[in-house]
């Protein structure tokens, strides 16, 4: 479920998330692709599995370059970018801001486990969805089949 607060959308923690429920997208001609863009390698290696297991099909990578290189050797745009906020080098705000010079309709769930405190948050940005770290694996997929409009 999601909460606007005063600058952006952020998502509650759920009380009883079931685990074990998962739901895929069926048709593989249809499946979204998601871009994971994370510095930390074992919440990198994290997400991809869980969306991988949830049955979309992932690319996940360490920063805004690797982002923009897999971006211009693909043909097609991500349906979803997971984007940490805080990131070396360039962080995830400017990241999203920079790609949309290439994706317009971009859709991005941001995910952070230093920001409690969204109420900051810039007005360019606050149409897309936060995510605190931790967060549930059973939650993730939920938003991310929210984010991307795919059955529940």
């Amino acid at each position: 479920m999601f909460v606007p607060f005063d600058a952006c959308k952020t998502v509650d923690q759920p009380q009883n998330a079931n685990p074990t429920a998962t739901s895929s997208p069926t048709n593989s001609q249809t499946k979204p692709w998601i871009l994971v863009i994370d510095d930390e390698p074992s919440i990198r290696t994290l997400i991809e599995y869980v969306l991988k297991t949830e049955g979309w099909q992932v690319r996940a990578v360490e920063g805004y370059s690797d982002a923009v290189r897999l971006l211009n050797e693909t043909s097609t745009n991500p349906s979803l970018v997971i984007c940490d906020v805080l990131m070396p080098e360039v962080d995830g705000l400017e990241a999203v801001r920079r790609m949309y010079a290439r994706i317009k309709n971009l859709n991005v769930l941001f995910i952070s486990g230093h920001l409690t405190d969204v109420s900051w948050w810039p007005t360019d940005l606050r149409d897309h969805k936060f995510l605190p770290k931790p967060f549930e694996n059973a939650q993730l997929a939920a938003v991310v089949r929210e984010s991307i409009g795919a059955p529940s």
